[in-house]
Formats: structure tokens, C-alpha cells, sequence
């Protein structure tokens, strides 16, 4: 039985849980500051120590992570955001009846466009992938999502990413988990598709992101392209000062985006605006398999590339009318 939850009240929720989590603390800091400086100091820095000593020690995101099934299906606040969008995948059964029909595992790598302001969607849908793809899942386990190496070296934000099966976007542990057996998800399009989304207009920054094909050379594992329809549409955004943003994450990959939503400055994930009531739908396209060559030369890269590139417009044109996008023409950068 799916709940449905009064939309009002899941933004003030969220709000009021930001509130008490980022700015409560931050504010409890400032205060001990000005009472006591020297001893402010001194439990940051104890503090500070022992949460690098930890990180350094645990370093799971480098092997096979941690997801946590229950708490990325049920977790308060994700059932609300997945109810005010709503958020609904679309073909999964189909692509789990063709991936199982060619390989037992039916493992795969998931490449999701587009990126978007904040990826809204990534976060939401893991726990909707057990159900989604229950064979995939339960016979080569949760799929893990790459992610950038900054997540997990920030307190809260480190452990909501290992719950949601994130491990280190790095390639070692991205060929660990394959030879694994496990499934990966990943936005390719990372930091620079962030900062080239334009509110209303469909871009995609892809034809410099060949590193999630190679992968599927190397280790015979089919490619589903995915697409997320009303991802560019959560926020306005803005194009002020972007040719240095553009440099900033072309040469230190620091992306700072600059968008607004609703309600003014509410905290989700960043005192930015709260996302517009857009419906989020992920479309998953057909695996695209390619022979497995483990040590592919450019040119073989090139092809499955211009491949997967084709694909994922056909899948963007062939459902574009349905979910919102109909005279839209996807970019590819």
C-alpha cells in the first residue's frame, strides 16, 4: 500500500529536521566559542582527529561499502520526497527480464542522466531499486552507486552515502565490485553536467565520459542507459559567473552551482530553496551488451561509446512526450 503525505507538511518537516541537525550544532559551536575559546578549540580539534583517524581506519568505500536495505527504503524523509514528486521508475521488469536472460546474475552497470542540480533522485530511488530489480538484487546483491570521493570524508553526509550503497567513484573500486559480481549505478556526468544544467532545457555532458564504458569492455558487463525526466526542471538556475565555475571544476572539481527553488531559503539539501513538485521518472532504456575485451584500444571504446550515446537519445525521444519533456531535444556536451 503506497502512503500519500500532505506535501506542506513533508517541506516543513524536512525543513524543521535541517534546522535541528546542521544549524543547531553549528550554532551550539559558535556559542562554546565565545564562552570558552581555548576550550572550544581544543574539543574541535579532538574531535576533528578523531573523525579523520576513524575515516582513514574504516576506508569500507574503497572496498564494497555498507548499504543498509532498511534504512534506504524506509527512512521518514525519503518516503516523503519520493512521494512529493512523485518519484517512479518505469521499465524495470523489462530490462531485468533481458539482463537475466543473458547473464544468471543479470549484473550491470546503470548510467543515469542527467545529473541535475543535486541528483535529487539518485538518493530516493536506491531503496526503490530492491523492489524494482528483486532477482538482479537478490542474486548479486544491492547495486553499488559511484560516488565522489569528498562525500565520505563529511560527517552525516558519510554515512547517509554508505547506507544508500555509495562506495568510492575511483575506477579500483569500481572493477573491485564488478569482479565481484555486483551491479553499478552512476551519473557520469558528475560535477560537469551539475554545472551545465539549465533549468527546463535537457543537457547532458557525455561525449567525454567514456571511463563507465571501458569498464563494460573490460569486464563483459552490459550497460542500461536511464533517464530522469523532470531532473532539470527542481530548480531555476542561474549562469552568472560560469565560465569560472566551469574552470573551477575543470581544474580543482569543486562545482558551485547556482539555483533557487520554493519556500525561500529552506535547507534541502542546501539552504538553496526547496525543490519544485516536478515528477521524477526514470525511464530505463535496453542493456546494450558489448563483447567483453579486457584491454580495449581507443577505438573500441570510441564505437561502444557512440553506441550508448545513440541509445540514450532514442530512449530520450522514444518517452519524451510522456513524462513532460515533448519538444525538448536532448543536448549532448
Amino acid at each position: 500500500m503506497v502512503t500519500e503525505y500532505n506535501k506542506t507538511g513533508t517541506v516543513a518537516l524536512i525543513t524543521i529536521n535541517y534546522i535541528f541537525t546542521i544549524l543547531s550544532p553549528l550554532v551550539g559551536a559558535v556559542a562554546a566559542f565565545l564562552y570558552t575559546p581555548q576550550s572550544a578549540f581544543a574539543v574541535a580539534g579532538t574531535g576533528a582527529a578523531a573523525w579523520l583517524l576513524y575515516v582513514w581506519s574504516s576506508s569500507i568505500e574503497y572496498k564494497e561499502g555498507a548499504p543498509d536495505k532498511s534504512f534506504s527504503q524506509n527512512h521518514w524523509m525519503f518516503r516523503r520526497m519520493r512521494d512529493y514528486f512523485p518519484l517512479t521508475l518505469h521499465r524495470a521488469a523489462a530490462v531485468q527480464k533481458v539482463l537475466l536472460s543473458t547473464n544468471a546474475s543479470g549484473q550491470a552497470i546503470f548510467a543515469f542522466f542527467p545529473h541535475g542540480v543535486n541528483s535529487d533522485f539518485r538518493v530516493l530511488m536506491d531503496g526503490m531499486m530492491y523492489d524494482a530489480f528483486p532477482d538482479t538484487y537478490e542474486r548479486s546483491g544491492a547495486a553499488r552507486t559511484l560516488a565522489a570521493s569528498i562525500l565520505f570524508k563529511l560527517p552525516g553526509i558519510r554515512g547517509l552515502s554508505l547506507a544508500t550503497a555509495c562506495v568510492d567513484a575511483g575506477r579500483a573500486t569500481a572493477s573491485l565490485c564488478l569482479k565481484k559480481g555486483l551491479s553499478l549505478m552512476l551519473c557520469p556526468g558528475g560535477q560537469d553536467e551539475q554545472i551545465e544544467t539549465i533549468f527546463g532545457r535537457e543537457r547532458v555532458y557525455l561525449k567525454k565520459r567514456a571511463g563507465f564504458i571501458r569498464l563494460a569492455l573490460i569486464h563483459g558487463v552490459p550497460v542500461v542507459p536511464a533517464y530522469c525526466f523532470g531532473s532539470s526542471d527542481l530548480y531555476r538556475t542561474s549562469r552568472i559567473a560560469h565560465g569560472l565555475r566551469k574552470w573551477l571544476v575543470r581544474s580543482l572539481r569543486i562545482a558551485v552551482p547556482l539555483y533557487s527553488g520554493r519556500w525561500g531559503m529552506f535547507a534541502y539539501p542546501t539552504p538553496k530553496g526547496f525543490p519544485f513538485q516536478v515528477p521524477q521518472d526514470v525511464v530505463f532504456g535496453d542493456p546494450l551488451r558489448f563483447e567483453q575485451n579486457t584491454d580495449p584500444t581507443p577505438a573500441d571504446v570510441d564505437a561502444a561509446h557512440q553506441a550508448f550515446i545513440a541509445a540514450l537519445t532514442e530512449l530520450f525521444n522514444d518517452h519524451k512526450d510522456a513524462h513532460g519533456c515533448a519538444g525538448r531535444t536532448l543536448e549532448v556536451l
